[in-house]
């Protein structure tokens, strides 16, 4: 039996040990090299990270993909290293227009395109028909992007210069990676604003639930005791009020509970899991917006999407501020009602 357990359980255990430092490992670099966060890099093909269910397995082709993710890495960081300049602080002269909404034909930057979250939110632009919408991808996941998504302007990461452009061209830039991105893909989003004149409107960030809430006994500090993520959502919306303050461009901060549903839900083969997410679908269908960080709770992918497009899109009122979008049993309202209360 001894035998059996080490043969079936250690080796599954070394590599639990191992993975996390060799994903890490691109990211290994001088802080004050200032090259482009290799996180930035990993988190463009986050496809592999909470699709459908959570405690649902992944398919072999999102595997296949979460695999190839990490392969170039390295080149891709030496790359931007060399021809970008991002900003490590924020320059005091104003350079954004703030308080403008969105034009017909504006560029908006989904940045985790790949997340569920993300292809909802594409899906929402998508339908509106009124914008130019773009992302920033690993090359190793371009093409199958572009034959998903032929309409989307998707640029090689790996090019710094086409990345420069873009994102100095970019009107809105929506970060809705599921898991939080390294600081430094903030700053690299937000320096090249910082270098003159910008485009840049607004920023819409999806952070957590819980935030304020981590070092207080209770849900969300059990959360944060294993890898502290809310520690990280912390420090990027602290950053990005900060880098959105100096350079007066507005944002918003979306905080979402734990994600639910999306894009992949009822493909996965677990049918316990897919009922489990039916009755979700059915039963809680109210959305509940609120300035407070006070509960904790599920939400909807699709929600948080509609919540994020409807901020930026067709509601002024929710530049600058931050709110948290859960979903609770009852009937959904109008989102007139819904934002009147924040």
């Amino acid at each position: 039996l001894d035998r059996v357990i080490v043969a079936s359980v250690l080796p599954r255990m070394l590599l639990l040990a191992v993975l996390p430092a060799a994903l890490a490992l691109p990211a290994a670099r001088s802080h004050s090299a200032r090259t482009a966060p290799a996180p930035l890099l990993r988190g463009l093909v986050s496809m592999g990270r909470g699709v459908g269910s959570a405690r649902g397995p992944v398919s072999s082709e999102v595997a296949r993909i979460w695999k190839k993710q990490t392969q170039g890495a390295s080149r891709c960081v030496a790359e931007l290293s060399r021809t970008s300049a991002y900003a490590s602080r924020f320059h005091a002269a104003p350079t954004g227009k703030p308080g403008q909404v969105l034009e017909e034909g504006d560029n908006v930057v989904v940045m985790g395109a790949l997340d569920p979250t993300g292809r909802e939110i594409i899906r929402l632009l998508q339908e509106d028909g009124r914008y130019q919408i773009s992302t920033l991808l690993n090359p190793n996941v371009l093409g199958g992007f572009r034959n998903r998504y032929g309409a989307i302007n998707a640029v090689d990461a790996s090019n710094a210069e086409n990345a420069k452009k873009l994102l100095l061209d970019a009107s809105a830039v929506i970060m809705s990676f599921e898991k939080p991105a390294d600081t430094d893909t903030l700053r690299y989003l937000l320096g090249y604003s910082a270098e003159g004149e910008t485009a840049l409107k607004r920023f819409v960030l999806l952070s957590k639930v819980g935030v304020t809430r981590k070092g207080q006994f209770g849900m969300a500090f059990f959360k944060n005791l294993l890898g502290k993520e809310l520690d990280k959502y912390s420090d990027l919306e602290e950053l990005l009020q900060k880098g959105a303050d100096a350079l007066k461009v507005d944002y918003t901060v979306v905080r979402s509970g734990n994600l639910r549903l999306g894009p992949d839900t009822f493909m996965n083969p677990d049918s316990l899991a897919v009922a489990e997410e039916q009755l979700f679908e059915t039963t809680k269908k109210k959305v509940v917006l609120s300035k407070s960080d006070e509960t904790d709770g599920d939400s909807s992918r699709t929600d948080v999407a509609e919540a994020i497009v409807e901020s930026l899109l067709r509601r002024p009122e929710a530049a600058n501020k931050i709110f948290s979008v859960l979903n609770e049993k009852g009937s959904k309202d109008a989102w007139d009602g819904l934002f009147a209360g924040i």
